[in-house]
């Protein structure tokens, strides 16, 4: 389901002239080297994934396509009359409406009708089959997508990556775009079994992730301390809050929330699980996977001034690298004053 993505992020890289490669399971490695000589500062690496919950087209029943869910869709999504694309392999979209579920409901298959059933015999199976929502809007400083999760990761990395390639960061930068997030992390477990990453790289997930209390829509990115099975890493996220604070102390502040974003798991948690150093980035999400509050499906949304804030964020948390370790939080920790001593000693 990642073909078009992968394409437009090569295209993008290439246009940046950011160097970048792919290894054997198709995800992508963009690799900006740094200036540092000494080996003092660690890499970082940016990671999002390419692919969206939606069904693929596994096999024909009669009149209609018999579609798998990969990932985690809407429950309403199994019932008829859901509108749908199936994506041709030279990209063409062709009308589908859900006709009901297919066999057991443990097997989450639904089955497809074509607006146009006399094509059925040109869709190659398997085929990607996708909801039939908005590809983007801008309005009213809300940014709407069929799939903003993880869209708005791979963009808000290029964009990043795009700034970096005419600067020289003082360590290693990489952006890395992922495949099979939503049915299991398998891209970023292969990644991170296969060591493609060096072993001390600090590893940022960029996530499209429901909102929670602490976590809102219009109150800026959000800083992710860990997910619903793993807390993160502070090391990891000394970055992000060197650049936090260099960014609220200007005169028209900054916003960002720090939450721990429990409502499923990242990539962050399968680097941890072999030994990588990790932290995220979330920008609030409405409709999380196309659900809508209602039971209907819906475009995702997040705010505008969320996601412009995240590029600016992991722009300034590269730039800070250096001093990473240098955040007024640390340092107010690390300051005794005598009084203290004295008196703990009196």
């Amino acid at each position: 389901m990642e073909g078009g993505v992968a394409r437009v992020v090569r295209e993008a890289l290439d246009e940046a002239q950011v160097p970048h490669r792919t290894d054997s399971y198709g995800n992508i490695i963009a690799h900006l080297s740094g200036t540092d000589s000494d080996g003092s500062i660690p890499p970082i690496a940016f990671m999002a994934h390419m692919d969206h919950p939606g069904f693929e087209a596994v096999a024909a029943d009669g009149d209609f396509l018999v579609g798998a869910a990969m990932g985690g869709v809407p429950q309403s999504s199994f019932k008829a009359g859901v509108p749908l694309q199936v994506i041709l392999p030279d990209g063409e979209r062709l009308a589908a409406v859900t006709a009901g579920p297919s066999g057991e409901a443990s097997e989450r298959k639904v089955l497809i009708s074509l607006e146009d059933s006399s094509r059925l015999a040109e869709i190659p199976l398997p085929s990607s089959a996708v909801f039939d929502l908005v590809d983007f809007q801008l309005e009213d400083g809300y940014i709407r997508m069929r799939a903003l999760d993880d869209l708005a990761g791979c963009g808000s990395t290029l964009a990043m990556l795009t700034v970096l390639a005419g600067e020289q960061p003082a360590g290693d930068v990489y952006g890395v775009f992922t495949r099979a997030e939503e049915v299991g992390l398998v891209g970023a477990r292969l990644l991170a079994e296969a060591e493609t990453l060096p072993s001390d790289t600090l590893v940022v997930s960029l996530e499209s992730s429901r909102t929670l209390p602490g976590a809102e829509i219009g109150n800026g990115p959000v800083i992710r301390v860990g997910d619903a099975g793993f807390t993160f890493n502070a090391d990891a996220e000394s970055p992000l809050t060197r650049a936090r604070e260099t960014l609220q102390a200007r005169p028209e502040g900054f916003k960002v929330q720090r939450q721990l974003m429990s409502g499923g798991s990242c990539e962050a948690s399968a680097f941890s699980v072999y030994g990588y150093r990790t932290t995220g980035i979330a920008f609030p999400l409405g409709n999380y996977h196309n659900g809508a509050p209602d039971g209907g499906i819906e475009a995702e949304y997040i705010h505008e001034e969320d996601y412009l804030g995240g590029v600016e964020l992991m722009l300034e948390a590269v730039r800070r690298m250096p001093e990473r370790e240098n955040t007024f939080f640390r340092q107010r920790l690390r300051e005794i004053p005598e009084e203290f001593r004295e008196r703990m000693r009196s």
